[in-house]
């Protein structure tokens, strides 16, 4: 593979990760392109399993250049926002197209030599090989938060799961089941309207009331467009669960205290004071056929009800947000962290080690259109937004 780095055998940087964060530091960082390597174990953005499910952003909040037509390249016509496997094309595109050189392999661990770093890779092939770099950016984003253990051992899945199983055109793991989702965001919601038609019912346990956007929130990471589905439905279960005939899918949503696993059984805890807008007045004990509920410490327990379901007829989906993923090593595993579980960093995504930068996910960065690259050659301002270097023949090696 030819390197261009600032002298042979050593990059001026490497950008390790191949989603959008790599393609906005690459192509909107203070370093040329031809000076760049990034290593990634597959180019893509890290929401591909969502397929062809619309995306929630508008094309113009995702784009990774100062080149709108890239985008709009790979959209259908018409369209005001990209499927996710259209926005997983044109990352990988913006990345081939930059100028940078790109290896496909995993970062098994990064040291520090005299001069710079030392990256340990082991390509797909199974071969390893070091490469060497000035400095480094982690633009490794982020991977669905986990569920807890009492969960997991009754059979918790993430939300990525079920998008994958129904792009594989399975429904049989919720197929008649009663589903609890944990999650409060879009995820969980999205995730509700897509499992609905074939459950039993479905139960959204929520840590808080986010509420729709612009109508009742200003936070533009608040639900959007794909989440009025879920929304509605909640509403129009409550006055139809039970009618004959029924026709809408069940689907509930309730702020909840606690969500536990034991004894063959999965259970949750909410209070009628929490529950009290739009959504959560109908989704409280007596709302619907499938809210049953008991009180908890008796009629003066302010309000506090449990709900039990069978854990072998339940189906636990945990959408509760993502975690930032990072390559291994001691060196990574010593930085030290923010509450969130990203690195902390400066206002240049700078880490307490010289040299070692963060964006995207590890930066707690929360979407594309607030990622910015970090600054790797000081608090000089890079290229102006909507200027890029040329864009030279495209390097991959495997």
């Amino acid at each position: 593979m030819s390197q261009a780095g600032p002298r042979p055998g050593r990059w001026r940087l490497v950008v390790v990760g191949g989603g959008s964060a790599a393609a906005i530091q690459v192509r909107r960082g203070d370093v040329p392109p031809q000076e760049v390597l990034v290593v990634a174990e597959r180019l893509g953005t890290g929401m591909a399993f969502l397929g062809h499910s619309t995306l929630q952003s508008y094309a113009g909040e995702l784009l990774l250049s100062g080149r709108p037509e890239e985008l709009r390249a790979v959209m259908r016509p018409g369209d005001l926002r990209p499927s996710a496997n259209e926005y997983d094309t044109y990352v990988q595109e913006s990345l081939m197209r930059s100028g940078a050189s790109v290896t496909l392999a995993r970062v098994m661990d990064i040291q520090q030599d005299a001069q710079g770093f030392v990256l340990s890779l082991r390509t797909p092939g199974g071969v390893r090989r070091q490469v060497y770099a000035d400095g480094v950016v982690l633009a490794t984003g982020s991977t669905p938060r986990r569920p807890p253990e009492d969960l997991r051992a009754a059979g918790a899945i993430t939300y990525d799961t079920v998008h994958r199983e129904l792009a594989a055109g399975s429904t049989r793991r919720w197929e008649g089941m009663s589903v609890v989702i944990a999650g409060a965001g879009n995820s969980a919601m999205q995730t509700a309207g897509l499992m609905a038609p074939d459950a039993r019912d479905v139960t959204i346990l929520a840590n808080r009331y986010i509420g729709m956007y612009p109508a009742e929130s200003n936070d533009r990471f608040a639900w959007r467009a794909p989440s009025q589905l879920a929304y509605e439905l909640v509403v129009k279960s409550a006055r139809e669960c039970g009618r004959q005939p029924w026709n809408v899918p069940c689907v509930r949503h309730l702020v909840h205290e606690t969500l536990t696993a034991d004894g063959g059984a999965i259970r949750w805890r909410y209070r009628e004071t929490d529950n009290l807008g739009v959504l959560g007045s109908h989704s409280t004990a007596g709302r619907c056929r499938h809210a049953r509920a008991h009180r908890v410490g008796g009629d003066d327990a302010d309000g506090l009800w449990e709900e039990t379901r069978r854990a072998d007829s339940t189906v636990v989906v945990w959408a509760a947000g993502c975690t930032p993923v990072y390559p291994p090593g001691e060196l990574t595993g010593s930085l030290a962290r923010e509450p969130d579980g990203t690195l902390r960093r400066d206002a240049h995504g700078r880490t307490d080690v010289p040299g070692l930068h963060v964006t995207g996910a590890c930066a707690g960065q929360r979407s594309v259109n607030e990622t910015v690259p970090a600054r790797t050659r000081g608090p000089v301002t890079g290229p102006a937004s909507g200027e890029e270097p040329g864009l030279p023949v495209e390097r991959v090696t495997a």
